[in-house]
């Protein structure tokens, strides 16, 4: 295959046309449905409390754990690019190189795929919310993966916001300090990306000075008043 051509694996919510065509403008000559079988889909990327909590990643699996599925796209080096971008820059994940199975003939390619840029305990990863989920099973639904692996993804617990007056007042409080830094970091992206789509060393230090103050805010201060924005039990 020539060096300016790559095979992508997505295993998130880059599995959706919506998603990946239509509002990330990315045109893949062609995909082909696919497993990495040394790993399972987990929800180790840090987002932010009450909105986002977690976004997907994978790490190595354990014997008796489903491997992950996804679509393997066939991409040119520019749209690989704009992968790295849209998924932050390279602040969030840094990309691997694993071999996937396709479900077509059980033939195995090299695919670009991304991980987690912090491997986080896997007793301290967090809860996707439902949108960030929904859009993952309607993905996994519309590229027709395996069906055990979409009950799978269905029977994934997420992060249910209360309606109680004291987590409403909370998560405005956090929002409204938190949010601001979100946009912000993602405007600084869009700036400072470089021609491989990841933004600059210092940056990254930036940024993840901000993500841990934000996860220590979180939950050691502002959960203990207004309750968790994670769904879990600590």
């Amino acid at each position: 295959m020539s060096d300016d051509i790559h095979w992508y694996f997505a295993y998130g919510s880059n599995m959706l046309e919506e998603v990946f065509v239509k509002r990330r403008k990315i045109q893949p000559r062609k995909y082909e449905i696919a497993a990495i079988n040394t790993h399972t889909l987990c929800f180790n990327v840090m987002g932010v409390p009450y909105t986002d909590p977690a976004m997907g990643g994978i790490r190595l699996r354990e014997e008796q754990e489903i491997p992950v599925y996804g679509v393997a796209y066939q991409l040119t080096s520019e749209d690989m690019r704009r992968v790295i971008l849209t998924e932050g820059g390279g602040i969030a994940y840094n990309t691997a190189t694993l071999t996937a199975t396709l479900q077509r003939d059980g033939s195995s390619i090299s695919v670009t795929t991304l991980v987690a840029r912090h491997q986080v305990d896997r007793s301290w990863e967090r809860l996707p919310s439902r949108r960030y989920m929904g859009l993952l099973i309607r993905g996994a639904h519309e590229k027709s993966l395996p069906i055990e692996y979409q009950e799978r993804m269905v029977s994934q617990p997420t992060f249910e916001p209360t309606s109680s007056l004291r987590f409403r007042l909370g998560k405005k409080i956090f929002d409204s300090i938190w949010q601001r830094v979100a946009r912000w970091i993602e405007i600084c992206v869009h700036r400072l990306k470089g021609d491989d789509g990841e933004v600059p060393r210092w940056f990254l230090k930036t940024f993840d000075c901000l993500l841990w103050t934000m996860w220590f805010h979180h939950d050691y201060l502002h959960s203990i008043l207004w309750g968790r924005g994670d769904g879990v039990c600590r």
